[in-house]
């Protein structure tokens, strides 16, 4: 048993053959792992007490597993990160040389992947991880949800962590399979969203023959006023998504209120919509913003509207 305790004060992971090295069996394993005392993480790999898991110990399984090199990716390497709109996981993805044979297994998925030597790879925790723009590309394609893809690419280019060109090499030159995602996320930046919110009310907005920027820059009389969520080009209004992430702190309040004066002050309006009102009904809110533009401010003749992404309509 001391050599258990051993194991327990390594890294808490052996394999089935390790522990048959000193004096355990498989079915001391198992019976640990159905009082609840131990985990089995992988087929033949166990975790020796009832901790949580961190990805970093998931990625320490996916090493045994494979029994080779193994770069993690993904959804792992964003949490460690801590990337914005990361949704939670409970398994880790692992990058394997195209030879390597073995399975994905229990928590671990294995993928095969051409490219691995080329990978500017850093290390945390005694384990190599993929570069952020790589494990972008692989979490999207991990996430079922276009909300969530969403969430995770475009807070990573709206953080800077990405650039939304190269996610778009990085899925040229991996698999297509799973990548439908990740390519919408990616026209999403493209229009200038910077969240899964503001992409919602886009969408609902597209086809409302109004047209419209997203995320312009706006200026009045060499001011700068902000950057409204969307702006409706010929007029004085334009929209704002709230969040308790983006402003609900006392100071986030008062930089709401000041940015929301900027533009009144002039006889601008900035319509504000909760995420909220646009998850319970996005098209409601889209109607809500539209009407107020009919009956709203024109322009004033010398706003300058700078755009970063297309003229939308």
């Amino acid at each position: 048993m001391r050599a258990l305790d051993a194991a327990r004060r390594a890294d808490g992971l052996l394999t089935t053959s390790q522990l048959s090295t000193i004096g355990g069996s498989a079915d001391l394993a198992e019976r640990q792992v159905r009082s609840g005392r131990w985990q089995r993480p992988a087929r033949g790999i166990y975790a020796l007490h009832d901790r949580e898991l961190s990805g970093l110990d998931l990625g320490r399984v996916a090493a045994l597993l494979a029994g080779e090199r193994v770069v993690l990716s993904g959804l792992v390497v964003l949490r460690e990160l801590d990337l914005r709109w990361v949704p939670a996981t409970d398994g880790v993805l692992g990058l394997v040389h195209v030879d390597v044979r073995t399975r994905s297994n229990g928590r671990v998925t294995l993928r095969r992947t051409k490219d691995l030597d080329h990978l500017e790879t850093w290390r945390r925790g005694g384990l190599e991880l993929a570069p952020i723009a790589r494990a972008v590309v692989d979490a999207a394609r991990q996430i079922p949800s276009l909300r969530d893809v969403r969430g995770v690419v475009l807070g990573a280019v709206a953080d800077g962590w990405a650039e939304a060109s190269e996610l778009r090499s990085i899925l040229h030159g991996t698999q297509r399979n799973g990548s439908g995602l990740c390519r919408r996320a990616l026209q999403d930046a493209d229009r200038g969203c910077a969240s899964p919110p503001e992409a919602e009310l886009v969408d609902a907005l597209v086809g409302c023959g109004q047209p419209f920027y997203v995320n312009p820059e706006l200026w009045l009389h060499g001011r700068r006023l902000g950057s409204p969520d969307v702006w409706f080009v010929g007029t004085g209004v334009g929209g704002e998504v709230e969040s308790n992430e983006r402003h609900g702190s006392e100071q986030d309040t008062e930089t709401t209120y000041d940015r929301h004066e900027r533009f009144t002050a002039p006889g601008l309006e900035l319509v504000h919509l909760s995420v909220r009102r646009i998850r319970r009904d996005v098209d409601e809110a889209a109607r809500h913003l539209l009407s107020r533009v009919s009956r709203g401010p024109v322009a004033p003749p010398r706003l300058i509207v700078k755009p970063c992404g297309p003229l939308l309509h």
